[in-house]
């Protein structure tokens, strides 16, 4: 730990950033499970008579969990604060 004042106003930056992420991820999440669950259960079986094959069900799982993971790997990019000069 360092002594400098601007350390805190960085660290108050990367949890509020790191907490937005959060949110974005379950919103990917809960728009995916919002839409694709009923899919896989058969909510087009009345109007199309087909059914959503296992095989395609795993990969869209997998690809939600791809894009939150892809978000989360956007942290990566984060730069602090510029500290002002007086």
């Amino acid at each position: 730990m360092r002594s400098n004042l601007w350390d805190v106003v960085v660290a108050f930056d990367l949890a509020r950033t790191g907490f937005r992420r959060i949110q974005l991820n379950f919103l990917y999440a809960y728009g995916y499970n919002a839409l694709a669950i009923p899919i896989a259960a058969g909510a087009l079986w009345p109007l199309t008579h087909a059914l959503m094959p296992p095989w395609v069900a795993a990969l869209a799982m997998a690809l939600s969990s791809v894009s939150v993971v892809s978000s989360s790997l956007a942290l990566r990019l984060y730069r602090p604060p510029k500290m002002p000069t007086a």
